[in-house]
């Protein structure tokens, strides 16, 4: 159903009839592999990727929601820093390391940094997002990752001997598993350990001339994020919905991984009302109340670090909506769309 709800990307329409067919359900599209995409007739690369992509959102939620916390995001991160780390020490022991030459680093080098920084965007992704981005030191700890991860993506695309990449890398990880074990380490804040959780809402008496009265903003990957309410609009007079909350499913309809165009008609499909699945993170007493923007535009930081069209709208009469949508692939690190 997710699939052919038709609110993937445009370029992925054709193939809805194909999956139609088959009768993919929901356990087998969730351990779907690039060469069953090809005998479903997804056979560009790119298209593969994008289904994909959306897929990787799907089994996230589906499989990780009651164990992900920022604690369990640090200590992956500090795993994967650590594993790069023992790649290059290893290769380092290995008989015919030259550390003089200047060739490009191999495959499975590269691999290991792209792992390094999924599992730093997956991190960022919550210290981006309240109640952690309220919070100082959270803020802090954040902007050192990003800078880092930058860092790394620049050192890999230098031109000097592989030695001295390496040692940039190695000088990288080390900070990266500092920062992680300096999160791992604050026991005594609730917030580190405590999991997301799914709440349905219930918004009804909208005024077509007014909407709902949510912000919300569509990271490059297909998350849609709420950034805050309209004073005295059918979402801030819930008082449930609150800035960081992600909108899982609309009426029932799962819509991770969708286009922000279609998320948007996806709302205003019934005049009368609609119900919300959102994906809550922890929320402390300084962060609990709805954000309230008084019909205003606001952009947030972005989370990403390099330059990306960003796409962003407000479900309410008062401003129009930019609901283009442009999907970039998962495996750079790309500045998050804003309000």
């Amino acid at each position: 159903v997710w699939f052919k709800a038709r609110g993937l990307d445009d370029c992925l329409q054709q193939y809805v009839k194909s999956f139609e067919r088959e009768q993919m359900g929901g356990e087998q599209l969730l351990h779907i592999t690039h060469q069953e995409l090809e005998e479903l007739g997804v056979t560009r690369i790119g298209h593969q990727e994008l289904i994909l992509e959306a897929v990787d959102l799907l089994c996230a939620l589906n499989y990780g929601l009651e164990t992900e916390n920022l604690r369990t995001l640090s200590h992956k991160l500090n795993a994967s820093a650590k594993n790069l780390q023992n790649f290059i020490l290893g290769r380092r022991r290995g008989g015919h390391y030259d550390g003089r030459a200047s060739r490009r680093l191999p495959n499975d080098f590269l691999t290991s940094v792209v792992d390094l920084i999924g599992a730093a965007k997956n991190l960022l992704a919550w210290l981006d997002r309240s109640p952690f981005a309220s919070v100082t030191e959270y803020s802090l700890l954040k902007n050192n990752i990003v800078q880092l991860c930058l860092e790394l993506t620049t050192i890999v695309q230098q031109d000097c001997t592989v030695y001295e990449t390496e040692n940039k890398i190695l000088h990288v990880c080390k900070t990266l598993a500092g920062i992680c074990d300096h999160i791992i380490s604050l026991s005594s804040d609730s917030l580190v350990s405590q999991s997301a959780h799914l709440e349905v809402v219930h918004l009804t008496s909208i005024m077509p001339s007014e909407g709902l009265g949510m912000y919300i903003k569509s990271t490059y990957d297909g998350l849609h994020v709420i950034t805050g309410t309209t004073e005295n609009s059918p979402a801030d007079q819930c008082k449930k919905i609150h800035a960081g909350d992600e909108v899982i499913q609309v009426n029932h309809q799962t819509v991770v991984g969708w286009q922000l165009k279609n998320l948007v008609n996806a709302l205003r499909e019934d005049p009368c009302g609609v119900i919300l699945t959102l994906k809550k993170r922890p929320q402390n007493t300084l962060s609990s109340t709805p954000a309230l923007l008084r019909n205003v535009r606001w952009k947030p930081l972005g989370l990403q670090v390099t330059t990306s069209t960003t796409h962003g709208c407000i479900l309410s009469s008062h401003t129009d909506s930019d609901l283009s949508s442009k999907h970039q692939g998962c495996k750079k690190l790309k500045r998050g769309p804003q309000a």
